[in-house]
């Protein structure tokens, strides 16, 4: 509820397509579309995506790595995929590589061990907290960054 009084938007069965590259091949934003017009045949719809642009993109889908795939698929980066279960080692890890993946794409929480091949974590949730409160202290520190460049 926090979020959207701040003014988040949450949009619900959306399904990511692609994403939206700028200038020196930076995340600019990512392309989206209603999931139940992208599981009809491309015959029966006419309904474009919508490209939804902003200073930086968090991937947060878990496993999927949904957004890293995508530059894996344009042939921008290599995801090793994640590895076996051990939780002890995992959770360390997930908050250490919590940060940016590529220009203007942060990962958080299980997508990072897909980014970077770090082990799959069980049923231990501690470090989604944890790499979540991270990505938005990244998420923040970059976009001073951006900020303090267009002055």
């Amino acid at each position: 509820a926090s979020a959207c009084d701040a003014g988040a938007k949450i949009l619900n069965m959306t399904l990511i397509d692609d994403v939206v590259l700028r200038e020196k091949n930076r995340v600019g934003g990512v392309v989206v579309n209603w999931t139940p017009v992208s599981a009809l045949p491309r015959e029966l719809t006419c309904v474009d995506p919508v490209g939804l642009e902003c200073k930086l993109v968090i991937d947060a889908t878990g496993h999927d790595a949904a957004v890293v795939r995508l530059l894996e698929r344009r042939g921008l980066i290599k995801v090793p995929g994640y590895g076996a279960m051990w939780v002890e080692r995992s959770e360390d890890l997930v908050v250490e590589h919590t940060g940016e993946v590529y220009p203007g794409l942060i990962v958080a929480g299980m997508a990072v061990t897909t980014a970077y091949g770090l082990p799959r974590m069980g049923p231990v949730f501690s470090a989604m907290l944890m790499s979540g409160r991270r990505a938005a202290e990244v998420t923040y520190q970059k976009l001073q960054e951006l900020s303090e460049k267009t002055k």
